[in-house]
């Protein structure tokens, strides 16, 4: 007779959850197969729950979620989602996230892209911490970085989540300052649109209001002196904010 492999996906299982923030993640690996079962609390929000572990401005994890309960919110560059019980969606990339209501939102997801990008946003962030420099230098971890690496050849950490995590650390780091006296928001902002985030799409990325966003957007633009879009994408990409399109 052959062996089935069945193994719970249930949160309370202690030794495969991991906790990011307002959500409990639960996941099993059937070789190159990984599935996640995440519940997500009420007031969750990606940019603000997950964002400080991976680093990138947003979602750049693909899913195949199917939606146990409850609801939630999704906002990508040309679509605005809203999933409940009983939905099945594919998002690619590039998306920001939320719950919606006061219930938890559960559901499963058949890709494994996210659960690899949060183990090694985990792990780069438990390498770098106990040794952060002071605050007056606050350069990317080149000994955390080799760690990484190494990790990801020898299989314990996806190879393609590795470099995700580490770009996003670089381009933090190169941020911290802000280019033509533009601050820390402004330059998250200057980055939402740079890759095509309209105003509106800016404002519930960053939990802000339309009008906020849009002052944002004028301000920058006069700061680093630009009328257009086009115009504020090709500084975004001389600063070194975003990578150009090839």
């Amino acid at each position: 007779m052959r062996q089935v492999d069945v193994r719970p996906l249930d949160p309370g299982t202690p030794d495969r959850t991991r906790l990011v923030g307002r959500t409990a993640l639960t996941d099993v690996a059937f070789g190159e197969t990984t599935i996640t079962r995440e519940v997500m609390q009420p007031g969750w929000r990606w940019s603000d729950d997950v964002k400080p572990v991976v680093g990138t401005d947003l979602c750049q994890a693909g899913h195949r979620l199917y939606i146990v309960s409850g609801r939630m919110q999704v906002v990508m560059e040309d679509a605005d989602l809203k999933l409940g019980e009983g939905d099945a969606v594919v998002i690619p990339p590039g998306h920001d996230a939320w719950t919606v209501g006061d219930d938890p939102c559960a559901l499963v997801d058949f890709s494994g892209d996210y659960s690899h990008l949060i183990a090694a946003g985990d792990a780069y962030r438990r390498m770098a911490e106990p040794a952060r420099p002071s605050r007056g230098h606050r350069g990317i971890r080149t000994d955390a970085v080799a760690e990484l690496r190494a990790d990801a050849r020898a299989g314990r950490l996806d190879g393609a989540a590795v470099e995700i995590v580490l770009s996003a650390v670089s381009r933090r780091s190169r941020r911290l300052s802000g280019p033509a006296g533009l601050t820390p928001r402004e330059t998250e902002v200057l980055v939402l649109i740079a890759t095509g985030a309209s105003a509106k799409q800016v404002a519930r990325m960053l939990g802000i209001t339309p009008k906020t966003a849009a002052t944002h957007i004028e301000r920058i633009y006069a700061k680093i002196a630009v009328t257009s879009r086009a115009a504020a994408t090709r500084f975004a990409i001389h600063h070194g904010l975003i990578d150009p399109v090839c």
